[in-house]
């Protein structure tokens, strides 16, 4: 049993009643009971249910890409207990009707949990702020115009200065738009390759500057999505130091993939922000090693084949093979194309091959993948506790399996890694006390 909150990592029994951590002992005070059901889960971890601080789930609006039952149960699929649902979904979440259609549908689902994320601005225009008090009634957890920069400095300082009154947090997509210049692929070698459109290195970094200076003059508590760029990272680093209450979130395939993915997955490996170079990347898994880096979100963004132009551009990528010089009328159809990968079903693979490299411990990982998450949506969760909710992920962190998106139980397929080979898997995902997810009979 891995429990950061707690300290405990060891050989430990786990007792859960009525919905809740009952007993947590050595002794298999209870292992006869005649009531209970027993899980041997020998060679396994029992964690803290696992919550994604970051998906897109697409609904209300496009159903063609993703629902909110079919999100959460490819959540529970992937051993998240929780995940938080970003609000850019049509109408976009800027209302308390919004919100309790998305937690109506969640309760409905009887899976995964779901924490509505509020947009900042109405619309996700960044100009009138939402009202902050009525988001929080009607159930958001977090405020974020996700996929939207906040371009005006003083609506995001109003903002900020509203959510601190609150007690609640926002998360900031950092780019500079001038900089990005809607770009496909980051500039580099690869964009220049393929002759697409290069999106600026520094368009991250440099509003990432910018806010955390409202920050530190606030004392709001700001989190930074996606970050992508070792620049980044130094001024969050730095920013605290100077006591700023920042936290950010890195996802798999910014740690685990650079922009090199794009020659072979193409559409498929595009997304904002874009992968990097291969320095950011070790970059990010220092970060992630010396805990600048508190947690890891997959900012899962289910895409139909049509939105990612696959019809066009699929006989362009593919596995074992590298693009070639796309004609301008292909650049352009790849530059058109929607930006984003699924990840709920691969971030704990992917994630735990950190661990299988030593780069860092497991308590560290459930660190990442629960404790973190939960404090930053202000979740009574995170923790295996006696008296806390039974949310528990358990893990086979040796299981070794193959991705394969067909078998996804997201609608999404977009996803650049299709036939990799990963190295542990959820087993089992309980949501107060029921077994939500079993990977026993997949």
């Amino acid at each position: 049993m891995i429990d950061p909150a707690s300290a405990l990592d060891g050989q430990y029994d786990l007792l859960v009643r009525d919905g809740e951590i009952a007993a947590v002992d050595r002794a298999r005070a209870w292992i006869n009971l005649h009531d209970a059901t027993l899980i041997d889960a020998s060679g396994w971890w029992i964690v803290p249910g696992l919550i994604d601080p970051h998906v897109h789930l697409r609904d209300p609006g496009f159903p063609e890409k993703e629902t909110i039952l079919t999100g959460l149960r490819a959540a529970a699929a992937g051993g998240f207990a929780t995940v938080a649902a970003m609000a850019n979904t049509s109408p976009v979440n800027d209302s308390p009707a919004v919100t309790r259609y998305m937690l109506e549908r969640a309760g409905e689902a009887h899976c995964a949990r779901l924490v509505a994320v509020s947009a900042v601005t109405q619309g996700l225009r960044g100009v009138e702020p939402v009202d902050f008090a009525a988001m929080v009634e009607a159930g958001a957890r977090l405020f974020s115009d996700d996929g939207i920069p906040i371009d005006d400095a003083a609506v995001l300082s109003r903002a900020l200065d509203e959510t601190t009154r609150l007690g609640y947090a926002v998360a900031l997509h950092e780019e500079d738009r001038a900089l990005s210049c809607d770009g496909a692929l980051n500039a580099g070698a690869v964009s220049k390759h393929l002759g697409v459109t290069g999106y600026a290195h520094s368009a991250e970094p440099q509003r990432v500057r910018r806010d955390l200076a409202i920050a530190i003059g606030s004392g709001a508590a700001v989190h930074i999505a996606h970050v992508s760029t070792a620049e980044s990272l130094e001024l969050i680093r730095a920013a605290r130091r100077h006591g700023a209450q920042v936290t950010c979130e890195a996802t798999p395939h910014h740690f685990t993939l650079d922009e090199r993915a794009a020659l072979t997955w193409g559409p498929n490996a595009k997304m904002n922000p874009p992968l990097r170079n291969r320095g950011d990347v070790e970059a990010l898994r220092a970060a992630i090693r010396d805990g600048t880096v508190d947690m890891i979100a997959t900012d899962h963004a289910p895409h139909d084949p049509k939105s990612k132009r696959m019809e066009q551009l699929g006989a362009f990528f593919g596995p074992g093979r590298q693009a070639a010089h796309l004609e301008h009328d292909a650049a352009e159809i790849f530059a058109h194309a929607a930006n984003g990968v699924v990840g709920l079903e691969t971030s704990l693979g992917l994630a735990l091959d950190l661990v299988h490299r030593s780069l860092i411990e497991p308590p560290r990982l459930v660190e990442m993948m629960s404790l973190k998450p939960a404090a930053l949506l202000r979740l009574e969760a995170g923790t295996l506790e006696v008296g806390a909710v039974a949310d528990i992920t358990v893990i086979d962190p040796n299981l070794e399996w193959t991705v394969a998106p067909e078998k996804f139980l997201s609608k999404g397929r977009n996803t650049p890694f299709a036939g990799m080979r990963l190295k542990g898997r959820a087993v089992l995902t309980i949501v107060a006390g029921e077994i939500v997810y079993d990977g026993r009979k997949a």
